[in-house]
């Protein structure tokens, strides 16, 4: 999904002028044309599109307070169900999108606002005009981008902002993006299993430092911490995992029926490896980042990094309260630098 370090060039971009980009807060810092490696410029209309079966809107919010455990406020930045710039409406995770396999879709991306942004459908495929890396395919800035694109496999994937890259994923611009088989949601993939209901476990950490810089931080190659990510919060799906907050939030953790066939759809949203301990339960991992296994494969635990997305089935055959904890790595030293926890109770 993302590379700690970004490559940087030396030169600016044609007409832009040289900056540094590592001052400001939130959306504060950078203007139009401030940044060097960001060319809005070339931004032009998706010469490919035809009639979508279904259409999403994707504005941008870049001051979304959320509150921690121990009560600080770190400010994320965001995808808002709609259009617009800085007017508020976006959540953390930005809103999911949901599709059904071999459907034409279009996201209208609108960047109402001086600062540059994209939307990269990830696992998906696209045409390289609907591609959404920026730098490449396009910076959005000032301006409204639709992307082009048609899910040829079902499973779990997610959307994240791919102008600088680093800071920008970093600052929580993603979102889940679910395609169903023809058949619907209940079932994981055409022809496969079945299941009741869904978990959401978007395991994430947070380094409250990197909430100060400008939205260009680094693009001019000015060294601006980003290789140096020192997490003090261990999120899931949008809420403080280290404490209580994840262990009743819905969608994250559940009270089932005995019987119940659980999917849970886990997404490696940060950049240190991750490790997955399911508390006594066992799972069938059916799909890896948006392919079927050939062969199910039963697990009591998983590793992920940075990106993968597994989809996993839980026959609930036995009372007990299960927690469901991920271990957040360093990926030098091995250290565990915190723990997301969610929690299964079966009756």
């Amino acid at each position: 999904m993302f590379n700690v370090l970004e490559k940087s060039l030396n030169r600016p971009a044609m007409g832009m002028r040289s900056r540094d980009g590592g001052g400001g807060g939130g959306g504060g810092g950078g203007g139009m044309g401030g940044a060097c490696y960001v060319y809005p410029e070339n931004l032009i209309t998706n010469p490919n599109l035809v009639s979508p079966d279904v259409v999403y809107q994707r504005g941008i919010d870049m001051d979304i307070p959320m509150t921690m455990d121990d009560g600080n406020v770190v400010t994320m930045w965001g995808f808002t169900d709609g259009g617009g710039g800085m007017g508020g409406g976006g959540t953390f995770p930005s809103p999911a999108m949901r599709v059904r396999q071999g459907q034409i879709v279009h996201t209208v991306l609108d960047v109402n606002m001086m600062w540059a942004h994209t939307i990269h459908h990830h696992g998906i495929e696209p045409h390289y005009y609907s591609d959404g890396v920026g730098h490449i395919t396009w910076d959005v800035q000032g301006a409204s981008y639709t992307y082009q694109w048609r899910p040829a496999h079902a499973g779990t994937y997610f959307y994240h902002c791919h102008t600088n890259t680093v800071l920008h994923a970093e600052m929580g611009m993603y979102g889940a993006l679910i395609v169903d088989p023809p058949e619907g949601i209940g079932t994981l993939y055409s022809g496969g299993p079945t299941y009741d209901t869904e978990l959401f476990w978007v395991v994430d950490e947070i380094d409250s430092n990197w909430h100060r810089l400008a939205w260009d931080a680094g693009t001019c190659g000015g060294n601006v911490g980003l290789h140096s990510l020192n997490p003090d919060y261990f999120i899931i799906t949008g809420v403080d995992g280290s404490g209580s907050t994840a262990m009743n939030a819905a969608a994250i953790s559940g009270t089932f029926q005995r019987g119940t066939k659980v999917l849970a759809r886990y997404i490696c949203a940060g950049y240190h490896p991750q490790r997955i301990r399911f508390g006594g339960l066992t799972g069938t991992v059916h799909i890896s980042d948006g392919r079927v296994l050939p062969n199910a494969i039963q697990a009591t635990e998983l590793r992920a990094h940075s990106g993968e997305r597994y989809d996993v089935i839980f026959d609930l055959d036995t009372r007990g309260e299960y927690i469901i904890e991920t271990d957040i790595i360093h990926w030098v030293s091995g250290e565990v630098l915190g723990t997301t926890r969610s929690r299964i109770t079966v009756i």
